[in-house]
């Protein structure tokens, strides 16, 4: 065991690295096993190449082999000794996966062309993040994912026990919050398709673990690496409280939707929904139609859509809550419930659901159209940022896309946080957008609406953060775009039934009718990619177990 000292020039992490090798260490993923259940989980079926980036004595290249036998896995790490352990360990386990010691250059050929790159927690070694995650993008195949593991920390974790981790580990990256990896991936042209929050993780000193520690502890050469791994461990486990494990899922192309609600529309379905949603609504004419916000025009013709993906997404809402932990009487405040078929889904599913918007015509329509389908739902007028509720007055706080529209987002956040029961969950609808250019801002607020803040996932996370928010999963879902053919029939129905309606309005009113239909309700598909969309559960920071005193000597 000569030159394994922390004393010579070695750097830090590569001693732990030794440390690791030496003694065979079975390289758990950040949130341990658990982690692995849910790398297995994301890695698509038919994946014919995968790479274990960084791969450490390699455990999680042989898990991912043993559970995808057809694929060609390839553990890959910049250190020899590791990558000696991990062939060591597949030889014993007759593992199909293989392994190789790479320096970046060479990572680049050996991974060229991956349906897969996991990263087990070695992106906390990175140098040069953003290098890495380009090298990334460009060795997978069109649409491959990025199957990432990380630990983010509370904002309370205390700065001593950082400091000390960064010298035992020689950590590399340490980016604060989930908003900052996100930045990292925006810029290497990575898409988010999916996040998830784990449980707090520590290890447990088991019985054979101790009967091992004690056994090496006996062999001279060995007591030295089993005292520093003993230390090390046990700063794992005073770090345990105050971070959490999550695994990221990346696209190099646009994500699959995670969520059910894929597919086209039913259009029976479909103009039935216009029809309910409409029917409050006094006719109006042309010359006052021309000056509606988009929003305003769409409540007009009874678009309903109250989140990306519709009615559909806010079912998979409520079905999230449901698997979260928020029972049947729950209480739940939808913030701009717009026409309230948000509000109206979720009543199906808990007791005492609330929808608030600020524009008092759409609480009248959510009213009426309540009533009609005898919707246990309330509907009142009020300003999210000022709700006059009782602190931890709901079990849930909804918003679909509102965040987008407040001109001051923030205060609306911190309201949101103030009537949460400390369990509380906060859910809300975002969008990604990372085309920067001035024109496409331009067309999308000429089709959404002028007041539309448009801004990447990353600045959408960091407002959550900001506000004391840790986010619990983020999915990508379908935004129910109609195709050209749908759109068509659905512009025709609704042009047909404003003639019916309103006989007044002549052909050239009908036909400026169908025009801001189409420019309303088309998406946009006709100058634009479709914007990515997800579902966002976020919980109140801080409401994990801290960890008990430990003897970190």
């Amino acid at each position: 065991m000569q030159g394994l000292s922390p004393m010579n020039a070695r750097s830090a992490q590569d001693y732990y690295c030794s440390i690791v090798a030496a003694l065979k260490q079975k390289n758990v993923p950040p949130g341990g096993e658990a982690m692995i259940e849910a790398i297995l989980a994301a890695v698509p079926v038919g994946a014919a190449k995968i790479i274990d980036l960084g791969c450490n004595t390699g455990w999680v290249a042989r898990q991912v082999a043993k559970a995808f036998p057809s694929a060609r896995v390839l553990g890959l790490d910049i250190n020899p000794a590791m990558i000696d352990a991990a062939e060591a360990a597949a030889r014993q386990e007759q593992s199909s996966a293989v392994f190789a010691c790479v320096d970046g250059a060479a990572m680049q050929t050996l991974a060229a062309g991956a349906d897969v790159i996991i990263c087990g927690g070695s992106a906390a070694f990175f140098e040069d993040p953003a290098a890495v995650y380009r090298a990334v993008t460009g060795c997978l195949k069109p649409g491959g994912l990025l199957i990432d593991c990380h630990y983010v920390y509370d904002a309370d974790v205390p700065a001593d026990l950082r400091r000390e981790e960064r010298a035992m580990f020689g950590l590399g990256w340490m980016p604060k919050g989930l908003s900052a990896i996100a930045g990292v991936y925006e810029e290497a042209g990575l898409t988010m398709a999916a996040i998830r929050r784990l449980p707090r993780f520590a290890f447990e000193d088991s019985a054979a673990a101790v009967l091992a520690r004690e056994i090496l502890q006996g062999v001279p050469e060995m007591q030295e690496l089993v005292q520093a791994m003993t230390k090390r461990r046990a700063l794992i486990n005073a770090l345990s409280g105050y971070r959490y494990p999550y695994l990221l899922v990346a696209s190099s192309g646009t994500p699959a939707a995670q969520a059910p609600g894929a597919g086209e529309r039913d259009l029976t379905k479909a103009i039935a929904t216009l029809d309910l949603f409409s029917m409050p609504i006094a006719r109006q004419p042309m010359s006052v139609l021309r000056d509606y916000l988009p929003y305003r025009f769409l409540a007009y013709v009874g678009d309903p859509d109250a989140a990306p993906g519709g009615g559909r997404a806010v079912e998979t809402l409520a079905r999230t809550l449901e698997t979260l932990g928020i029972g049947q009487k729950g209480r739940v405040l939808d913030i701009g419930c717009f026409t309230g078929l948000s509000s109206i889904v979720l009543a199906s599913h808990f007791e005492g659901v609330i929808g608030l918007d600020i524009e008092a015509e759409f609480v009248e329509i959510a009213g009426s159209i309540g009533r009609a389908l005898l919707s246990p739902a309330q509907f009142l007028v009020g300003d999210g940022s000022r709700t006059g509720y009782a602190p931890a007055s709901f079990d849930a706080v909804t918003m679909t896309a509102t965040l987008a529209y407040t001109p001051r987002p923030q205060a609306l956040l911190a309201e949101a946080s103030r009537i949460l029961k400390s369990d509380g969950l906060l859910a809300e609808f975002v969008y990604h957008h990372f085309d920067r250019a001035p024109e496409t801002a331009e067309k999308i607020q000429a089709a959404v609406g002028p007041d539309v803040v448009l801004a990447p996932l990353s600045r959408r996370l960091d407002m959550f953060e900001t506000a004391g928010f840790d986010l619990v999963e983020l999915n990508a879902v379908e935004t129910g775009a109609a195709s050209s053919s749908e759109q068509t029939v659905l512009r025709d129905y609704v042009v047909h039934r404003e003639h019916v309606l309103d006989p007044c309005k002549s052909r050239e009113d009908l036909k400026a009718f169908a025009d801001l239909f189409t420019h309303y309700t088309g998406r946009l598909s006709d100058c634009l990619d479709k914007p990515v969309a997800y579902l966002g559960v976020f919980s109140k920071s801080g409401q994990g177990n801290r960890p008990c005193n430990q003897n970190r000597d």
